[in-house]
């Protein structure tokens, strides 16, 4: 009885104090709402540059069981979180995380708090954070190299260098470079990758003034990276003095006026565009032994890149030759005929000054000369038989000077003031590998010109050709005959002589210099190429190389007198130069890929030309023509 009061007090006493808590019971569930906490087994973390370390990522899941993905926020520059696996798929909670600091990553005693964050569809992101430290590369060595490790210079211009980085002792990092040595002011370095520099090689640039002072200076470059032994090798430039030549190079034929134009002070030097003072006048100042001098015209539908290179004592002459030999077209026109044909086969030739016409028929014997230059000017009139090719009558009048639209009346070429041609022999010793050919030609100081007899010659009979007596010769008249044969499609030869009055000429074709090796230049910013090959002793004048590629319409073409080029005097090289730097360039110029022909002329002289040819000079020139192809 006493228990089961016992236990009716305990009931009552239970449903009071719940009737007065409004409560239906003291228990409470689980929850049910999903929750995922992520936890980092290393909460502080330290990792040498080019090194990794590793931290134990652990999820814990309430009532959740899908996939959760794990990221790394804040990582610092040059450092890279890899977490394994970096989702936890099913009911998984383990993975591991993997912090790798590149050679480049900054060292720092003061830690970097990285968030590593859990993220799962339908629960709140969870994260945790670890305290990384970068410290410096442990071991490791840093080395540079300079090429060139030296240059010459006029102030003024610039200078380059490729420096090569060798990273070793597990070194794999970023490297600072700095130059210490340069002068307070007129020389400027810069390097072709900001600091810290990842890549195995970066450029140096030098730029200098005009005013700075010549001498030697030695500059020293440093390469740094935290923790190494810094590393150095020094760099010589050699200044010198600007130069004090000057040349003002003047096209006279508008045709030939440059889109382009650009100058080299020394094979080595920096090529440097050079624009206009007034239309068609380029002057730029040299000092060097060789010059180099580059233009790009459009000719007929075509880009034309034409570099010379010059000694130095040759660059005054060569400014000079551009409107002797290519003049201003004239603006005068003249009409006139001709008398004294004898039969159907012949025709007459007029020449005033550069201005050419003809008369092809003798029923209509009247012409019209155009673009006749201003000023007195040498008339040349020739009539010839072209079954013979061979002149009959010449007819000289010097210093016409009429106004445009004036008729130049009737040239008798059959007696009058004409003169009949003198004639003399022709021997020439060739091989018998080809068809031999002798022309004479004669030029007066005014620009006008004949050509005279087309013989065929034997090696070693004798031929006749033709030329100007020497009692109707000026002083300054130049004439010259020439023997010329063509072997297959690929080989040319000439000789030239320059006579004063036509006499007794024995010529001897010279040996071929070969064809040249021409190779690729390969990672050019445009198409370019290396010319090269062997050269023999008897071409000691021009050398000239010409690209012509029908596909692009483009033609490059690069000479070098004897005095412009540098090498051993029985070879040749020569690479088409990269202008890709140079202000106003333009790449569509190039070559492109594809085949182009290479056309070469080999130039040898008894002795050198300088102004008119004087009398016995004799030259020599081979051309070979072959083929390219670019890649």
């Amino acid at each position: 009885m006493h228990s089961r009061i016992s236990r009716l007090v305990f009931a009552a006493s239970v449903l009071a104090l719940t009737a007065c808590s409004g409560k239906k019971s003291t228990t409470q569930p689980p929850p049910t709402t999903p929750q995922i906490t992520v936890a980092s087994g290393s909460t502080t973390l330290s990792v040498a540059q080019a090194a990794a370390g590793t931290a134990a990522i652990t999820i814990v899941r309430v009532n959740f069981t899908s996939d959760v993905v794990l990221t790394a926020e804040n990582l610092p520059t040059g450092v890279t979180a890899t977490f394994t696996p970096a989702t936890l798929s099913a009911g998984a909670t383990a993975s591991s995380l993997s912090l790798a600091a590149s050679g480049a990553a900054a060292a720092s005693a003061t830690p970097v708090s990285i968030t590593v964050r859990a993220r799962g569809t339908g629960v709140t992101d969870a994260t945790t954070a670890i305290a990384l430290t970068i410290t410096p590369a442990v071991g490791g060595t840093i080395g540079i190299a300079a090429t060139p490790a030296m240059d010459s210079i006029v102030a003024g211009q610039a200078s380059s260098s490729v420096i090569a980085i060798t990273r070793s002792g597990g070194f794999t990092g970023g490297v600072n470079f700095t130059v210490s040595g340069a002068p307070g002011s007129g020389l400027t370095t810069t390097f072709s990758s900001s600091n810290p520099v990842t890549a195995n090689t970066v450029n140096l640039s030098i730029t200098t003034l005009a005013s700075l002072t010549p001498g030697t200076y030695t500059l020293l470059l440093r390469a740094n990276a935290a923790g190494l032994t810094e590393a150095t090798v020094p760099f010589v430039l050699k200044i010198a003095a600007p130069p004090s030549n000057s040349v003002a190079w003047r096209f006279c034929d508008t045709s030939r006026f440059p889109l382009w134009f650009a100058y080299q002070d020394g094979l080595t030097g920096t090529w440097q565009r050079v624009t206009e003072t007034t239309p068609g006048v380029y002057t730029f100042a040299y000092g060097q032994p060789q010059v180099g001098v580059a233009t790009v015209t459009s000719e007929l539908g075509k880009i034309v890149t034409d570099i010379n290179y010059y000694g130095l004592a040759e660059i005054a002459a060569a400014a000079a030759a551009e409107c002797t030999d290519s003049p201003a077209q004239g603006t005068k026109s003249h009409t006139g005929s001709v008398s004294g044909f004898a039969n159907a086969t012949e025709i007459a030739l007029v020449s005033l000054g550069t201005a050419l016409s003809s008369v092809t028929t003798p029923s209509a014997t009247s012409f019209t000369i155009s673009n006749v230059a201003t000023g007195p000017l040498d008339l040349i009139a020739v009539r010839a038989d072209i079954v013979t090719s061979s002149a009959i009558r010449v007819l000289l009048s010097r210093g016409v000077n009429v106004a445009t639209g004036t008729s130049l009346g009737t040239l008798d070429l059959a007696g009058g003031t004409s003169i009949a041609p003198a004639s003399s022999s022709i021997t020439v010793t060739a091989p018998n590998d080809g068809p031999i050919q002798a022309q004479s030609r004669f030029t007066t100081a005014t620009g006008s010109g004949a050509s005279f007899t087309t013989a065929q010659l034997s090696s070693g009979v004798a031929g006749t050709y033709q030329g100007i007596p020497l009692a109707s010769l000026l002083t300054s008249d130049v004439q010259q005959v020439q023997a010329s044969q063509q072997v297959g499609t690929t080989l040319s030869r000439f000789i030239t002589q320059f006579i004063r009055q036509p006499t007794a000429v024995t010529l001897t074709m010279p040996g071929d210099p070969g064809a040249p090796t021409v190779t690729n230049i390969a990672g050019a910013p445009y198409k370019r190429a290396n010319v090269s090959g062997s050269l023999p002793t008897a071409f000691n004048s021009l050398i000239t190389h010409v690209f012509n590629q029908g596909t692009t319409s483009r033609t490059w073409s690069i000479t070098a007198t004897p005095a412009g080029r540098t090498g051993a005097a029985t070879s040749y090289a020569f690479a088409l130069p990269d202008f890709s730097a140079v202000a106003g360039w333009q790449n569509t110029w190039a070559l492109g890929a594809g085949a182009v022909d290479v056309t070469s002329t080999f130039f040898g002289q008894s002795n050198p030309l300088v102004g008119a040819p004087t009398t016995g000079t004799t030259l020599f020139t081979i051309g070979r023509l072959g083929t390219f192809t670019f890649p």
